[in-house]
């Protein structure tokens, strides 16, 4: 087995190369509702420098895109080791930041800025390698694929399936950097976000009990979803590799009516499923839109032909489960010389698409911890990043 990636020698350190790339990244306001492409112009530039070309896969507006780039010997169509991440990052607006987060701000021990853990600091590792990779002496090709829109429903990634569907027996694995404290992780939970919407007709409250209320309704279905939860808690199906070994439904926001002397013409629920590998999160969803435009509905239109319901899935993240047995798990935590058994989370990454849909062998890993991901003030930790950099820099090849 090779050593690690060679680089070409330099005048500067590689660390500190990663730093000030990690401030341009972080500098791109590159919130989910925004366009990439000036972050990607600012990565394919980088790549360049070295040799490194990158091919974008677009969004249909053709103002986001996927960016795919392999550096190394690929006679064959070949990949290699695959580095993945997401380039997006949650809003700021509410949040109390203390300093501008749009501007990385260095303290003796940690990187401050909106997405340093999430997940910009793993993509500055990566660039500040991949700009001084040594083409020659590189034995085994290195991909770097970055997507758009992880944070709204894994749009970007779920657009690149089929591509990265047609590189099998052409790659090694993949690792998605993901903030996992650089930590190797095998399993996460799925995660869907679904919309349910009543409808009636606003009338005089005086005439209430002959109306069908919208957010009665509602209520209704969101005690279905109670119920459902105390079903998962007690009865499952579970899963004890999680610290909450259960699927479980959450209702995030409900929105309807004017006064309280109006018959409300609508309500609006959303909810987010979250569940274990072995419970199919669409099949939970599902249940809850059966009653809802099932019995609720039926219920609703004794009382008024016009009352409506419409149920809509906002977004999906498949679950995520490799075997850690599996022989690239073994692989990665070997390279990262990791004494701890894999971990299963919570939290939702691409993983689940790029394993499960797209075959690739695939483990989570980054620096930065998740419970610093998406609030005020995020930041990443100066030794996990350099743990980072070290790991990636270590990979064997060959």
């Amino acid at each position: 087995m090779a050593s690690g990636i060679p680089l070409r020698p330099s005048d500067g350190g590689l660390y500190p190369r990663m730093l000030d790339i990690l401030g341009r990244l972080v500098a791109l306001d590159t919130t989910s509702h925004r366009s990439n492409t000036e972050l990607l112009d600012y990565v394919q530039e980088l790549l360049a420098a070295n040799g490194i070309t990158g091919t974008l896969h677009w969004n249909e507006e053709h103002t986001k895109a996927n960016l795919v780039a392999t550096v190394g010997p690929s006679p064959d169509g070949e990949r290699g080791i695959v580095w993945s991440a997401h380039t997006d990052v949650v809003p700021v607006e509410g949040q109390a930041w203390d300093t501008d987060p749009f501007a990385l701000l260095l303290t003796d021990t940690a990187a401050v800025g909106r997405g340093t853990a999430d997940m910009k600091g793993f993509i500055a590792c990566c660039l500040a390698i991949l700009t001084r990779v040594d083409h020659e002496r590189l034995t085994t090709p290195v991909t770097l694929v970055l997507t758009y829109e992880e944070e709204v429903g894994c749009v970007g990634a779920r657009r690149l399936v089929d591509e990265l569907s047609s590189w099998e027996g052409k790659v090694q694995g993949c690792i998605v950097g993901e903030p996992t404290g650089m930590k190797v992780v095998v399993g996460h939970k799925g995660k869907q976000n679904h919309r349910i919407s009543f409808r009636s007709e606003p009338k005089h409250a005086a005439l209430a009990p002959l109306l069908p209320n919208p957010i009665t309704a509602a209520a209704a279905v969101i005690g279905h979803a109670a119920s459902l939860n105390e079903t998962f808690r007690t009865e499952g199906p579970h899963d004890d590799r999680f610290d909450i070994g259960h699927s479980w439904i959450n209702v995030g926001r409900i929105e309807g009516g004017v006064k309280p002397n109006i018959v409300p013409e609508n309500c609006v629920v959303e909810f987010e499923v979250r569940n274990i590998p072995d419970h199919a999160c669409g099949a939970i969803a599902e249940e809850l839109a059966r009653r809802a435009t099932g019995e609720v509905l039926a219920d609703m239109r004794t009382k008024s032909d016009s009352a409506g319901v419409l149920a809509e899935q906002l977004s999906d993240t498949p679950s995520f489960a490799i075997d850690p047995d599996h022989e690239f798990v073994g692989w990665v935590r070997d390279a990262l010389g990791a004494k701890e058994d894999p971990e299963f989370v919570p939290f939702g990454t691409e993983a689940g698409l790029i394993w499960g849909h797209a075959g690739i062998p695939t483990v989570v890993c980054g620096p930065g911890a998740i419970t610093e991901a998406h609030t005020a003030n995020e930041f990443v930790t100066l030794a996990q990043l350099e743990q980072c950099l070290h790991f990636l820099r270590s990979l064997p090849l060959g």
